[in-house]
């Protein structure tokens, strides 16, 4: 990995995003670092959620931005507040971005809360609005309510029109974070349809999932897959178990919603040692020996290796280390450490000299013409040269492993090139 030549205006962690005809699009998340545990005061500052849709172009560097504040927008504060939420849900049909539910503030109410709210975005009109300020958001967005959206830190994907959206595992978390607190995990994968026809939209549930205790988990990866030459979804990791622990077997989730977890205490199940909090994952399939390798870029981590030895922390720190978890067509699992890791930089703020560490709540952006299946999942096969596969985009940046002061970490601004060297 390398420090790419351009860089965010400013460091955003926890966003939406998408890509159209080449641009990258951001909106909502937050532009400061790791949320405070303070017992006083909110931990999640409104002040940080970010109000500003940001267009880059990744062959030029160049960003173009507006705030949804912009009287040109013509949004409400209830719909700005939707579209400003951290750890949302999101998902890219077409040209179409698909944002469900996430927590913030509600500004009517000065209360924090997550939504209940999913909004399609047209890509097109919404980059025609930052560019040129017209016509308005408002003409570019369509939203509905629905309980069963009312979710934040989980995952949202549909595999095609054939199979019902799938609202993975997360939590509904209302009123002021604290240390101690939980919200209600929904402990289940969610099923439902959407019908939209351009105009209006509706959802309708699809069979009821049952909640299973060890789905208790938020803030994970869940990445697409393709196992046996079949698209499908591995849920890896996340937290926080009931002892505050990570979860470490991975749930494998076919396209229909139904899954299935290895027992946790069969000896010859596989447990993951690296990388469990949400970070930059992606994924890389061989048809030829049918091998399925999810890669895991920084983030935070229950181990690392330091001096060689691989250690455990239990208070889950800030790493800068790669792993890549490969799966074989019998479904077995492996995770090896990676030679890279993110380049060095040393802090400039806070602890000056320290090392940055890099990856948690960071977005992956997969390089233009690079082979990649339905699911997006990149063709290995035909990858057969040194190549840049992608940009690591964002996320928290910390100056310490362990911390609990949110002067220690911020936002990144920072964009990372991703080179797969064949061997």
């Amino acid at each position: 990995m390398e420090t790419a030549s351009f860089s965010l205006p400013t460091g955003l962690q926890s966003y939406a995003s998408a890509i159209y005809k080449g641009k990258w699009i951001f909106l909502a998340g937050r532009t400061n670092g790791l949320h405070d545990f303070s017992n006083i005061g909110n931990n999640f500052p409104p002040i940080f959620q970010n109000t500003t849709v940001y267009v880059i172009d990744p062959s030029t560097g160049i960003t173009t931005s507006r705030s949804l504040k912009n009287s040109s927008a013509g949004l409400s504060q209830e719909q700005i507040d939707t579209l400003s939420v951290t750890a949302s849900q999101f998902f890219q049909k077409g040209s179409t971005l698909y944002l469900v539910g996430g927590y913030g503030i509600n500004t009517a109410s000065g209360q924090m809360e997550t939504k209940s709210t999913l909004t399609a975005i047209n890509l097109k009109r919404l980059i025609r609005w930052v560019k040129k300020g017209k016509p308005s958001v408002k003409k570019a967005i369509r939203q509905i309510a629905d309980p069963i959206l009312q979710v934040t830190g989980g995952a949202l994907f549909q595999n095609d029109d054939h199979h019902p959206f799938l609202l993975i595992l997360g939590q509904n978390f209302t009123g002021l974070y604290r240390a101690d607190s939980n919200g209600i995990y929904t402990k289940q994968i969610r099923s439902f349809w959407l019908n939209d026809n351009g105009k209006h939209l509706a959802i309708f549930p699809h069979q009821p999932s049952a909640t299973l205790p060890d789905y208790r988990r938020r803030d994970l990866n869940v990445v697409p897959v393709m196992h046996r030459n079949q698209p499908g979804y591995v849920a890896f990791a996340g937290v926080f178990t009931l002892e505050t622990g990570v979860w470490t077997v991975p749930i494998q989730i076919k396209p229909d919603g139904s899954s299935f977890e290895p027992t946790p205490s069969d000896p010859s199940t596989f447990k993951q040692a690296m990388n469990h909090y949400n970070c930059p994952v992606f994924g890389l399939y061989s048809v030829h020996s049918q091998d399925m390798y999810a890669v895991f870029p920084g983030g935070i981590s229950y181990g690392f290796f330091s001096g060689g030895v691989f250690k455990t922390d239990s208070e889950i720190p800030f790493i800068n280390q790669v792993t890549t978890i490969k799966i074989d067509k019998h479904s077995h699992y492996t995770q090896y450490l990676m030679d890279g890791e993110y380049p060095l930089i040393t802090s400039t703020g806070s602890n000056p000299g320290n090392q940055l560490l890099f990856g948690a709540e960071a977005g992956f952006f997969p390089a233009d013409n690079i082979p990649a299946f339905r699911n997006g999942v990149i063709q290995l096969d035909k990858l057969c040269t040194p190549v840049v596969i992608g940009y690591i985009v964002g996320g928290i940046m910390s100056t310490l492993p362990n911390t609990n002061l949110p002067t220690d970490s911020t936002a990144s601004p920072y964009v990372f090139s991703v080179k797969l060297i064949p061997k």
